[in-house]
């Protein structure tokens, strides 16, 4: 708290040099002023009791229920950001401290401090009650008084102290307390008037009593209602007087008279409603009876939504607020200000004469109407007033003895034309002049030209009748525009006709102007006339190019564009940019209704809208009544506004803002509030806002104050708003929010690297189905050749072995008839062991078709019996050995296995001439592995360098076996003699596929290895 006071003095200080703003302008007539209402049914909120503005724009208004602010547009209910509570929602008064804070003093006891938009918990009081509060007051050094019902209380450096008989103020009831520029601060307490004395600690009373509603004017001093008078302070301080503070500016107080910015006095109990008495108005006296001064008065319920005004207020924009006790009213300048037409006249019309004085006609109107010099003419029935600027600046109009042509005070009057033997003067509906002659328009009747005392037809001269607006040119010529579009030029008693550059038209022709250039409208836009044809101008907004109503042109060179939207400014450089090229679009500010635009256009008569006086003013006229802007009365307002952001809200909770924001996974909608404060036409305001990250550029929130978007994804962003017041003023810096979303765990790359496993782990299990497939397709195969084989084994052993054995012994019992020493007996001996062979070959055969079947799938058991009949048929010692745990092979494995070991022990036994062979099998875990070793010749170099042997398949086959296994086979000299064939097969292939040993298992034995 006390960095808080500390800050306070700080910034009053700061305050105290601020150069004034100018006010709401005293030229004006109060009854000219924008006036707004908010009442309950616009979302004003009942029972206003006071109202303060804080540095940040926001409008705060106390209740007796409650606490609101109002950005110009809505008003919201105060609600804490993160859920803390007023003391009360009874609202006594506000006050709004240098530094940007809000002090509220409540009904039922107690203040609340507002930072922020924060509610800042204050020290409990222990010593002091401080009960119903009527006002507080802001100290230059920090300290806050309160005045309560039971006294003044101090709050000072985190402490709370009642103020009583020691400071030589009675503990009575204090209503009103104020702090001057000098630092003095008075209170108000039991109807009499004390001043503090700082050095003494103590208050003095200054014999004022009966007084109240302490007020300043800009000059510094200090006013106060004492009955009907409006007294002056004398501030008891030496030297110059000071200007107020800056900050008294923006005081309200409840019941109080006020001066604005420029001196004028505004009076809220005259008897009722409000009163204003200009600054010059004001004697200069200590005191003086507002009654009795001339004064503005607006008093009757129809004005305002109450004639019991409880206050008003002066905001940094320069607009008056005051309170009623039926809703809020704001009183802003405008820039367009409205003179009414008589009652009963109609379609009314302008024209500047030669002395720039402004001249009006309408319909209804006896004649026309001098309006700065002149009360408004009578309104007759079924008359119709012209007034259209003509040759030389002199006036053109339509009376009942003709048509009028005023000029340097004198008055010619010309018939109408005989052709139109019924015509008066409600006919003329339209009024030009060339360089020679006069040319009118007549209702029913047609176009005519009248020159040296004669009228002539408009059809004879070649012109086009039925034209429907006419404009004389510079060098004296005219123009008419048709409805059909068309464009004719009348010079010398030549016709000419204009088309488009790009072609096509602008429709129905509705003006024409040549004050410099040659521009016509319709209802499809504006164009341009270069080089002998019109080309179309353009512009942001299209339809401010629609049917122009007129144009006004200032010294200058800008010019004023009567849009169907409003009046349009064209500064003299941007003009001439889009005259140049009319492809470049036009710029142009827009003043509309929030400008004080009198309704809409006139668009009903057929001649010019708009008009420029003698003092630079634009005249014009609405279908509410004739408008006036001048264009050095802009009211520009030159306060940039500020931008905030508010709540968040996700999927209906609400969020703080505050950095570091994390918001909850897998949002569905997401609320951003944010506020542009700028209490001057803040639905003119250009408001932006852009969320990194989801928005590529900014977004134009109109006169939302709210930004949604759904579906956010996890991560990061940044939420940005700037804004623009209604006269281009931009923020001076944009409002920032960074916030992220959760990650849910399907978001989260975890998830993501597990759905990647997953993925793969499906393919796996894809690929090995697909396996199994093909390895029960294979099975299904080899099982059909293995029973083909077992078949053809038997139908070698049935019938081919036993038919030979047959023979064999036939041919043995021939033999034994034979003597054992003749030649014939020896062959036939030798023939009968070498068919022993063949049947044992066979039979070999045989056994090897029926192996796997024979020995159940057991590759160590089919190699032991088949080393033991090697031992046996050969006489050779072979040793058979096997390692590691034995599994079952796969039996396309096993088949080529067998098939590749089988022929290298028999090649082992009959070609090696060995001793000794060896067999050995390896069922490890990575591989399986098939070695035979002898200590016989061995083979050549060449041979193991080739792999083969010149017109021998033996080895050639073995390799073929091997890699139909995606195994190797290798051989190499055995030590100190002799080969050695080793055969590796992986245990992928090797294995049969409920024999595999597990992924585990395997890479244990390849780190075991490693």
């Amino acid at each position: 708290m006390r960095g808080l006071i500390t800050r306070l003095g700080l910034a009053v200080a700061v305050l105290c040099c601020a150069a004034p703003a100018w006010a709401l302008d005293p030229a004006v007539s109060l009854h000219d002023y924008r006036h707004d209402t908010w009442r309950r049914k616009d979302g004003a909120p009942a029972s206003i009791s006071t109202m303060a503005q804080t540095t940040d724009g926001w409008l705060w208004v106390g209740t007796e229920n409650g606490l609101y602010r109002f950005d110009g547009l809505n008003f919201e209910r105060y609600q804490s950001p993160t859920g803390q509570r007023l003391l009360s929602i009874r609202i006594s008064t506000l006050t709004a401290t240098p530094s940007g804070d809000l002090l509220v003093g409540h009904l039922d006891g107690g203040i609340n401090l507002i930072r922020k938009g924060e509610i800042v918990p204050l020290p409990a009081w222990k010593t002091s009650r401080v009960e119903t509060v009527y006002d507080i007051v802001a100290d230059n050094d920090g300290t806050v008084w309160i005045g309560t019902r039971a006294g003044l209380v101090r709050y000072s450096k985190g402490q709370w102290h009642n103020i009583g008989s020691s400071w030589g103020l009675p503990q009575k009831t204090v209503e009103e307390g104020t702090l001057d520029q000098y630092g003095q601060l008075w209170v108000l307490a039991d109807g009499e008037w004390y001043k503090l004395d700082r050095k003494a600690q103590r208050f003095y009373p200054t014999g004022r009593r009966d007084e109240s509603g302490a007020f300043f004017s800009p000059d510094g001093a200090m006013w106060r209602r004492s009955g009907k008078q409006v007294v002056r302070v004398a501030s008891g301080q030496p030297g110059p007087v000071l200007p107020r503070l800056e900050a008294q500016r923006y005081m309200f107080r409840q019941n109080h008279d006020m001066f604005d910015a420029d001196g004028n006095l505004w009076l809220l109990h005259s008897p009722n409603g409000i009163a204003r008495i200009r600054k010059q108005d004001i004697p200069n006296s200590s005191s003086f009876d507002p009654s009795q001064l001339p004064a503005e008065r607006l008093s009757q319920p129809w004005q305002l939504s109450s004639p019991q005004v409880i206050g008003m207020l002066e905001d940094r924009e320069d607009n008056l607020w005051a309170m009623t006790i039926s809703g809020l009213e704001r009183f802003r300048n405008q820039r367009i200000r409205t003179i009414s037409l008589p009652e009963g006249a109609e379609h009314g019309n302008l024209a500047a004469d030669a002395q720039g004085r402004i001249w009006a006609g309408a319909q209804n109107l006896e004649q026309l109407w001098d309006i700065a010099r002149q009360p408004p003419p009578p309104v007759v029935s079924e008359a119709r007033r012209l007034a259209v600027t003509g040759r030389a600046g002199a006036l053109l109009s339509a009376g009942p003895q003709g048509i009028e042509r005023h000029l340097g005070g004198r008055i010619e009057r010309i018939p109408l034309p005989p052709q139109c033997p019924q015509a008066s003067a409600p006919w003329v509906n339209r009024l030009a002049e060339d360089r020679d002659a006069l040319w009118a328009g007549m209702r029913s009747c047609g176009l005519f030209r009248y020159r040296n005392g004669v009228w002539v037809d408009g059809a004879s001269l070649g012109v086009t009748p039925k034209e429907r607006v006419m404009a004389s040119d510079r060098d004296g010529a005219m123009w008419f525009g048709y409805r059909d579009g068309e464009i004719q030029r009348y010079l010398d008693g030549k016709v000419s006709s204009y088309a488009f550059a790009a072609g096509g038209s602008l429709g129905p022709i509705r003006f024409i102007d040549t004050q410099q250039e040659t521009l016509i409208s319709g209802a499809e836009g504006t164009a341009v006339l270069r080089n002998g044809q019109f080309e179309r101008l353009r512009a942001a907004l299209p339809e401010t190019l629609v049917n122009l109503a007129g144009l006004v042109i200032q010294p200058n060179g800008d010019r004023w564009l009567h849009t169907g939207l409003g009046l349009a400014l064209v500064r003299a450089a941007d003009w001439r940019a889009s005259i140049s090229d009319p492809r470049q679009p036009l710029r142009m500010d827009l003043f509309d209704s929030a400008d004080g635009y009198p309704g809409a256009p006139m668009l009903y008569a057929s001649i010019p809208n708009g008009a420029l006086d003698s003092s630079g003013r634009v005249w014009f006229v609405g279908t509410d009544g004739i408008g006036v802007l001048d264009p050095q009365r802009m009211y520009r307002n030159r306060v940039p506004p500020s931008v905030e952001i508010g709540m968040l809200s996700v999927d209906n909770h609400s969020y703080a803002p505050q950095a570091g924001l994390l918001l909850p996974e897998h949002p569905m909608r997401l609320d951003i509030g944010f506020a542009a404060l700028s209490l001057t036409k803040p639905e003119q305001m250009q408001v932006w806002y852009k969320l990194d990250g989801v928005d590529r550029s900014w977004q134009l929130a109109g006169t939302r104050r709210k930004a949604s978007y759904s579906h956010l994804g996890p991560g990061s962003y940044r939420f940005s708003v700037r804004a623009a017041n209604a006269d281009g003023v931009w923020s001076t810096e944009d409002a920032t929010l960074t916030f992220a979303v959760q990650p849910a765990f399907t978001q989260t790359v975890w998830f993501y690297l597990l759905c990647a496993g997953a993925a793969a782990g499906l393919a796996y299990g894809l690929y090995l189905m697909r396996l199994r497939q093909l390895v029960r397709r294979l099975n299904a195969v080899l099982g059909a050749r293995l029973l083909e084989r077992e078949r053809i084994a038997r139908a070698l052993h049935d019938s081919l072995l036993q038919s030979v054995q047959a023979l064999v012994l036939r041919f043995g019992a021939l033999g034994k008839s034979l003597p054992p020493d003749s030649p014939a007996r020896q062959q036939l001996d030798a023939l009968l062991y070498e068919a022993d062979g063949v049947i044992v070959e066979g039979r070999n055969a045989v056994m090897g078709l029926r192996l796997a079947s024979v020995h159940g799938g057991d590759i160590a058991l089919a190699f032991k019996r088949l080393v033991e009949r090697m031992q046996a048929e050969h006489q050779q010692l072979i040793a058979f050995n096997t390692r590691g745990t034995q599994r079952r092979l796969d039996p396309l494995a096993w088949e080529e296995v067998y098939h590749l070991g089988a022929e290298a022990v028999l090649n082992a036994c009959r070609h090696s001439g060995a001793s000794r062979i060896v067999m050995e099998l390896d069922f490890g875990l990575q591989s399986f592995a098939l070695t035979v070793r002898d200590n016989g010749k061995g083979l050549s170099e060449d041979i193991l360098r080739d792999g083969q042997r010149d017109g021998h398949w033996g080895l050639v086959g073995m390799h073929e076996r091997a890699a139909a296994l995606h195994g190797t086979l290798l051989l190499t000299p055995a030590q100190p003699h002799g080969l050695e064939l080793q055969l590796t097969v992986p245990a992928a292939r090797a294995y049969d596929s409920r024999h595999k040993p597990s992924w585990r298992r395997r890479v244990a034995a390849w780190l075991s290895r490693a």
